[in-house]
């Protein structure tokens, strides 16, 4: 099976073949594809529908892209029309997870394969999802927070979250949850910035006046609101606020380098945006295809910029996976060290309870 995933790994495949609905007598120029972009006002997003449209342009493919503008309403009428247009499968990146439910439906019912992109909906029963896993996201983001930023328990930190409901916000917030970062620092203030940088500065500014020095970081569900905050620190002459988000925006990478931005946790957008058209296009044409295809996250700091800006995701993952290595090999040290020093306290112990016996033995040899 053909399969091509832009610099990134799957965590996650199940292997399908299409049965009743492909077109695969179709040449590669005879097919349409849909895409629905939830809102390309947003930087990643807009990476995403913009590799997706240079993967159908190298496939030969028509790609008719509509943008929601980020307004769920919309983003249903779009794919009404994109399905009352005849095309042969339609990838959508949600607006909102339980909002936008009901194109899976929708695309069913028109006998259309679908493809759900970049971020979770809530009627499972699409043809293909290829995406990622926000919470695993919120877990290194928040992972980091707690471990790699200098910063202690019960310290004042904000978070600026993504639209209300959708898949990021929902992921991102449940991986905070899960490492404990809610419960480590005290969370004084919890608002969307609707994944908006001039919104997040807005808010940051609010926040940095409020809480004066007690503030210490600024967590953000995503880099364009992150270096809106940023903004707001350095207009306010705030360098001591440590601030993160999660996409690995270029600037955002620029400002990891600069040592203004404590991390940014990449998304592959290209990888996102191009194998969701691969997986279209192998269904329509009848082709095995991934039925979940997970790209991971990368955490970027200090640790690991260089290398990034050097080799890019591939570098990335390569470093991940050598230190996954020596991650395991070190577990495994430990464990061996603990079953030597367990065998020593018991050797120990027998030679003490021999010891013993043969001093009771000798005692009561000496009584009688």
């Amino acid at each position: 099976m053909k399969k091509q995933i832009i610099g990134s790994l799957l965590a996650v495949s199940m292997v399908a073949s299409l049965g009743a609905v492909n077109v695969a007598a179709k040449e590669n120029s005879e097919i349409k594809i849909g895409f629905s972009s939830k809102d390309n006002s947003d930087t990643f997003v807009a990476a995403i529908a913009d590799a997706a449209e240079a993967r159908a342009e190298e496939l030969g493919v028509e790609l008719l892209m509509y943008d929601a503008g980020g307004d769920v309403n919309k983003q249903i009428s779009d794919c009404e029309t994109l399905l009352a247009a005849g095309v042969d499968a339609l990838v959508v990146i949600p607006q909102s997870v339980e909002g936008s439910a009901p194109v899976v439906g929708m695309a069913n019912d028109a006998g259309i394969p679908i493809v759900v992109d970049n971020g979770d909906i809530a009627d499972t029963n699409y043809t293909a999802f290829v995406g990622c896993t926000d919470q695993e996201s919120g877990e290194l983001l928040g992972t980091w927070f707690l471990e790699k930023s200098g910063l202690k328990e019960g310290d004042k930190v904000a978070i600026i979250e993504g639209p209300m409901g959708q898949s990021g916000q929902v992921g991102r917030m449940a991986g905070f949850e899960a490492v404990g970062l809610l419960d480590y620092f005290d969370v004084v203030a919890t608002q969307t910035a609707n994944w908006k940088r001039d919104e997040a500065m807005a808010l940051a500014e609010d926040w940095i006046t409020t809480y004066g020095d007690e503030l210490k970081a600024i967590i953000c569900e995503n880099d364009d609101m992150g270096m809106g905050a940023l903004s707001a620190a350095q207009a306010a002459g705030r360098d001591d606020i440590i601030i993160g988000g999660v996409d690995g925006l270029e600037d955002a990478v620029q400002a990891v380098k600069d040592g203004t931005y404590g991390v940014s946790i990449l998304q592959d957008s290209e990888g996102q945006g191009a194998t969701g058209v691969d997986v279209a296009l192998q269904i329509v044409k009848g082709e095995d295809y991934e039925k979940d295809t997970r790209i991971p996250f990368r955490t970027i700091d200090a640790d690991s910029v260089d290398t990034y800006l050097e080799g890019g995701v591939e570098a990335l993952a390569a470093l991940d996976d050598t230190a996954a290595t020596d991650d395991a090999a070190a577990e495994e040290d430990a464990a061996a060290e603990e079953d030597a020093a367990a065998e020593e306290d018991a050797a120990a112990e027998e030679d003490a309870a021999t010891e013993e016996a043969a001093e009771e033995e000798a005692t009561e040899e000496a009584a009688e």
